[in-house]
């Protein structure tokens, strides 16, 4: 539509009513399929699949109407890098202009954004959920045998500063 959009569906249960809502920062619509009764509209209906196509023929036939303003985030927003697929945060890679593209950009309030995680952070988390492993262990087992003993023999896996 060469407009920079937002929307959300929506679905409820049966289904007995699909919704998308959209717009642009300077209009805001809504498009409601379902009945005054609430029944079933078949199984096959779906926010996405029957309310958004219409929303986008109503965006079409008032085209005029639409402006292309971009959107600008308030202050204080934070834009993250996150995969589409996952919700999490990516630190390579970059969002392309592709409207499928695995990674994108999402808004989130300060101190709301997914927490920074590494391979190495994650690697160093079980390093230290195995060392405690290990020394919970050794305590059984050195304590039967180190009974009564003022010289306690050394953590060689500490000492040596990882796991090989």
């Amino acid at each position: 539509l060469g407009l920079p959009l937002f929307g959300k569906t929506g679905t409820t249960n049966g289904p007995t009513n699909a919704w998308f809502v959209g717009g642009t920062p300077d209009i805001i619509a809504g498009m409601y399929v379902g009945f005054d009764q609430p029944r079933n509209l078949g199984g096959w209906v779906q926010g996405g699949n029957t309310a958004a196509p219409i929303m986008k023929r109503f965006i079409e036939a008032t085209r005029d109407r639409w402006t292309s303003d971009d959107f600008i985030a308030p202050p204080g927003i934070r834009m993250v890098k996150i995969d589409r697929r996952t919700g999490k945060r990516v630190f390579d890679g970059e969002p392309t202009d592709d409207p499928k593209a695995a990674v994108i950009w999402e808004a989130f309030k300060p101190d709301t954004e997914p927490s920074r995680s590494t391979r190495s952070d994650q690697l160093a988390a079980e390093r230290s959920e195995i060392l405690e492993l290990i020394r919970r262990a050794r305590q059984g087992i050195t304590s039967d045998r180190t009974e009564g003993r003022d010289d306690q023999p050394t953590d060689f896996v500490e000492d040596q500063g990882g796991i090989y």
